[in-house]
């Protein structure tokens, strides 16, 4: 029996490790690939508005490439940003000779784990965005859904090191402006090396064949979801209707213990093609 929650727990990590998360060092934008892996920090940004008698202090807490880390246990609990949110605000209430007070404290982006952004972008023939949007949605206050919408604006000459700017948060929708070098496409950055934008949309191929990257991972992850599945499904046909034991668990036994030497005839075959050769008289059975 530990034999087949081992198999059901390797197939589901294989499909986990398939389905891999928002990947920031090579973001997909209109076919065309940014590197926003300088920018994956948990930034914070603030803004401080006079409500007398007191001082109201609206914080964002962010960071664009994967959920903030969670918060020190010194933080009270009910005042720590969510779990699995990828933007938090909070808001404090600052009153003289009084302690701070938290009133505030929600995710404007990401709820659940496995929440991903989705980039958005408009192209104007082959040249790759100026601009693009980063979206998540967050969680739901009094029956509206808060999201963020990040504008990033492609900055040669800046620096990485810019703060994303506050436009506004209404009606739930928080808005930034990012401008940074990082939000430029790789092959105009100038810090990306050669062009990595999808031939498809007009762009040369890159030497590492990152354009057709995206085809080849969906062929691979494909595969291997389906042979998790495969795995799973026969491990538990074989223990909960044939109540095999042992090896006699793996599905196709007979199939796999061939599969090496079929491999290997095969390898074969398709050497003495290449070569020219051609074996005579009989093979060893």
């Amino acid at each position: 029996m530990r034999t087949v929650f081992a198999l059901v727990f390797t197939a589901f990590a294989l499909i986990g490790r398939a389905t891999a998360a928002f990947d920031c060092k090579k973001a997909q934008v209109a076919g065309y690939t940014y590197d926003l892996s300088s920018l994956a920090n948990d930034i914070a940004l603030e803004a401080n508005t006079t409500t007398p008698p007191t001082i109201t202090s609206t914080k964002y807490k962010l960071n664009p490439c994967a959920p903030l880390v969670a918060e020190s246990s010194d933080v009270p609990e009910i005042d720590r940003c969510p779990e699995n949110a990828w933007i938090c605000r909070s808001v404090t209430n600052y009153k003289k000779d009084e302690k701070p007070r938290v009133t505030e404290v929600d995710a404007v982006a990401g709820v659940r784990k496995g929440d991903e952004p989705t980039l958005e972008a408009r192209t104007t023939g082959n040249q790759s965005p100026a601009t693009f949007h980063w979206k998540l949605a967050g969680v739901e206050v009094d029956k509206l859904t808060w999201s963020t919408d990040i504008q990033f604006i492609c900055d040669k000459g800046g620096d990485n090191k810019n703060q994303p700017q506050i436009v506004e948060f209404k009606d739930g929708l928080l808005k930034l402006e990012w401008s940074v070098p990082a939000a430029c496409a790789l092959n105009d950055s100038g810090s990306g090396g050669d062009k990595d934008k999808n031939p498809d949309k007009g762009g040369d191929k890159d030497e590492g064949g990152s354009s057709g990257g995206g085809f080849f991972s969906t062929i691979f992850t494909l595969l291997v979801v389906g042979f998790s599945l495969y795995l799973v499904v026969g491990v538990m046909y074989k223990v909960l209707v044939v109540r095999a034991s042992g090896l006699d668990i793996i599905p196709n036994l007979a199939f796999w213990r061939e599969f090496p030497y079929l491999c290997a005839d095969f390898t074969q075959h398709m050497w003495n093609m290449v070569s020219g050769r051609r074996r005579e008289g009989y093979s060893v059975v």
